[in-house]
């Protein structure tokens, strides 16, 4: 996601960082690379506009770029004690007028404000996968976000070309609230034995007009993160049972099948993700 994030503002004239691990920093590059390099073959984008958008985009380890940001858009593990250690440290290194932003899908912004000492400069900017080509992004506003910081991010979300929609700062926000009916239903029909994860993604491609299926979307977003998001959302509506997990998210898990980036979820990939 953070990857994806970058190449949008990237591509829409900010000069933008990429803060990762070392040991993923060549992946990074090498998919900015490829990105830009296919839409160059597809007439897309100009062989100047790749060089323009490569020469914008920076990777590095290091927190010193947020010094000099405008915008700093979390995008790791998630996990609330991790971000909240995240965002104590950025505002440490932040300028006072910087926004700090999480891509959380499900975990509270609020909570993640509440324990920094300026909790007004934080907002949600959940963008979807893959970012690039989705539309939407949900701008989560909390107790603390005033009408000029809700402007603010208004104006850069379509700033990037992208569509933005307000959201309280509830479990899921509005899609994934949604959607968590949909993937656990789907989950609970391969479970109880009444169709294969092919048959449900057919179904719903043919007759609801979906361009994936539960499972295909699972396994793009990762089964990982579609399970944590699941949890999230179950445990902030205190056991409803229509958000409750199932069991084959945590035996996949344990398998270690995530989806594509693993080469199998409740698919099997090939090389270059062909499933």
């Amino acid at each position: 996601m953070g990857q994806g994030i970058a190449l949008v503002c990237a591509l829409s004239g900010y000069e933008t960082t990429v803060v990762d691990l070392p040991s993923v920093q060549p992946r990074i590059r090498a998919g900015v690379e490829k990105f830009l390099a296919d839409r160059v073959k597809k007439g897309k984008l100009t062989a100047a506009g790749m060089q323009s958008t490569l020469a914008a985009i920076h990777v590095t380890d290091g927190m010193d770029a947020a010094g000099e940001a405008d915008w700093v858009i979390e995008a790791i593990v998630e996990d609330l004690d991790a971000k909240k250690k995240l965002f104590a440290d950025l505002e440490n290194r932040v300028r006072p007028d910087a926004v700090i932003a999480t891509n959380t899908s499900s975990l509270s912004v609020t909570a993640m404000a509440a324990a920094m000492r300026n909790p007004g400069s934080v907002v949600g900017l959940h963008f979807f996968n893959p970012s690039t080509v989705m539309p939407l992004v949900e701008v989560v506003r909390t107790c603390w976000t005033d009408d000029a910081l809700l402007k603010k991010a208004f104006d850069f979300v379509k700033s990037i070309r992208k569509f933005p929609v307000l959201v309280t700062d509830t479990p899921g926000f509005i899609v994934n609230r949604i959607s968590r009916s949909l993937t656990v239903e789907a989950i609970k029909i391969v479970t109880e034995g009444i169709a294969t994860p092919r048959q449900v993604d057919r179904i719903m491609k043919m007759g609801g007009n979906f361009k994936m299926g539960p499972f295909e979307l699972i396994d793009m977003v990762g089964v990982d993160i579609n399970f944590a998001v699941t949890k999230t959302i179950f445990g902030g509506f205190f056991g409803e049972p229509r958000f409750r997990p199932q069991v084959l998210q945590q035996e996949l898990l344990n398998a270690g099948r995530l989806g594509r980036k693993t080469g199998h979820g409740f698919y099997a990939y090939e090389t270059g993700g062909k499933k």
